[in-house]
């Protein structure tokens, strides 16, 4: 009976370890495929995922050849501000200078550029508007004097030469002498200074006493500004005062001198209070 139940306690013993030693193998050989699956899982997405960009590269590809040639977005219509100096004609010439296209193959900024290159042009914004319209909106240049520079040119509001006048253009704004060439290209601040202030004068007196009756506005370094009328030909000599003086002065002396000064007379306004009259030089 002893040794019956030493033989049962033994056996399951040795049943259970063979059971542990077959999991063992079948669990291995489990390991070694599930790497093998896993791999092939990977591939496959990385090869769906390259599919997908391939023919979402494909697509856009052919939309965007498709959006610059359809007929659908060729430029029709350019919406332009009335200019009195720039004509829409301009305006299309430069559009088309790179050649016929689609509103999308239209440089809005490289059209812009081209056209703040026209001397009138003072600034310059140009937008797609779809399907065919191109927007621009120009900001012209307004001519406040003639400067003699070898040849006339006009000024503008910031004292800045930008158009050689031809013999059709009108030659009815004051002229501003005393500035050289040479000086203006050089824009030393010196210089575009005392233009400026120049000009500042030529504003003051056209808006009051002098109102369109300015010919000529000389300035010397030494001397100052001079302010020659157009009807009788006064020099009104103010030195290098203030020009906000020099404007008060002549709105006061011009009421004064208007009947007693012969045409083309010096009018010497450089003291305070006194108004001293002199013949042409």
């Amino acid at each position: 009976m002893i040794e019956y139940r030493a033989y049962h306690k033994t056996r399951p013993g040795k049943r259970a370890r063979s059971g542990r030693a077959v999991r063992k193998k079948e669990k291995a050989r489990t390991g070694e495929r599930r790497p093998l699956q896993t791999r092939l899982r990977l591939i496959g997405w990385i090869a769906a995922a390259l599919l997908s960009v391939a023919f979402t590269g494909v697509a856009f590809a052919s939309a965007y050849s498709w959006l610059t040639r359809s007929p659908l977005f060729t430029v029709r219509t350019v919406d332009m501000n009335r200019c009195a100096n720039v004509s829409l004609e301009e305006v299309w010439a430069v559009v088309r200078g790179g050649g016929p296209g689609t509103l999308w193959s239209v440089p809005a900024k490289e059209v812009a550029g081209r056209l703040s290159r026209h001397p009138w042009v003072r600034s310059v914004s140009v937008r797609k508007s779809f399907p065919d319209r191109l927007v621009v909106r120009v900001e012209e240049r307004k001519p406040v004097a003639m400067v003699n520079l070898d040849a006339l040119h006009y000024l503008d509001e910031e004292g800045r030469p930008f158009r050689r006048l031809t013999a059709y253009d009108p030659k009815n704004l004051a002229i501003v002498t005393g500035f050289s060439r040479q000086e203006l290209l050089r824009k030393d601040p010196v210089t575009v200074g005392d233009l400026r202030k120049t000009l500042e004068l030529l504003r003051g007196v056209e808006a009051g006493a002098l109102r369109q009756n300015v010919s000529e506005i000389h300035f010397d370094a030494q001397e100052g500004y001079t302010v020659v009328t157009r009807d009788a030909g006064l020099q009104l000599k103010v030195g290098t005062m203030d020009v906000k003086e020099a404007i008060r002065r002549i709105e006061a002396a011009m009421p004064r001198i208007s009947g007693m000064a012969r045409s083309s007379g010096i009018v010497d306004l450089k003291t305070e209070g006194r108004i001293f009259v002199r013949s042409g030089e």
